[in-house]
């Protein structure tokens, strides 16, 4: 999907300024009534993926800089060889990295867990994590919020929003907010907590 296609699918002008605000705020609205829990249309898993696909086309545009208005550039063409010209030479693997150490996580309560990392550590940690749990919906590095959009198997499709305070400890403490985006209850915040836990862990191998 090209960005001008994305820009129709959420309903965004194609001449308009577009921000992450903006495009996260028109996902939402639009999944909050295509979703198949919430819509009896025979599509509706169909659009639901349609726009996902257009916000993650947007906010991957918004994130690495490309244009959001239009079409985005083709490619340069690399250089041809010149003939009997010799291949550039393969660079020598170098000594192999060191694994990283596991970093310590435990549950405080039903809604927040604790990171024994400083807070941009933990951020990236949290990051890696997100992806493998849904879809990135809203970053702010230095606040220290993540939102996740995440498709659960026997509840509603739900905003799961990371807020990070960092400790004079040097741990930093992650704080687990769930809301429903497409009606229905919001699946248990300790099962939610939970699931992130298990899966900051698996994320360090």
């Amino acid at each position: 999907m090209q960005v001008d296609e994305a820009r129709r699918v959420l309903g965004l002008a194609p001449d308009a300024e577009i921000d992450a605000v903006a495009v996260r705020a028109s996902y939402r609205r639009l999944v909050r009534t295509a979703h198949p829990d919430v819509s009896s249309h025979p599509d509706a898993a169909a659009r639901t993926a349609r726009l996902t696909l257009a916000y993650r086309v947007l906010s991957q545009a918004l994130a690495t800089g490309a244009p959001t208005r239009g079409a985005p550039p083709r490619p340069p063409t690399p250089p041809a060889a010149r003939p009997g010209s010799r291949p550039a030479p393969t660079p020598r693997p170098g000594p192999p990295t060191p694994p990283r150490p596991r970093i310590g996580v435990r549950l405080l309560d039903d809604e927040s867990i604790a990171v024994e990392a400083p807070a941009e550590e933990t951020l990236m940690l949290l990051l890696d994590t997100a992806h493998s749990l849904g879809e990135i919906s809203y970053l702010d590095r230095t606040a220290g919020l993540v939102e996740v959009i995440v498709e659960f198997v026997e509840a509603p499709t739900s905003s799961v929003l990371f807020s990070l305070q960092g400790r004079a400890n040097g741990t930093t403490e992650v704080f687990c907010t769930v809301e429903p985006l497409s009606g229905g209850e919001a699946p248990p915040a300790d099962a939610v907590t939970r699931l992130v836990l298990a899966t900051l862990r698996d994320e360090q191998g």
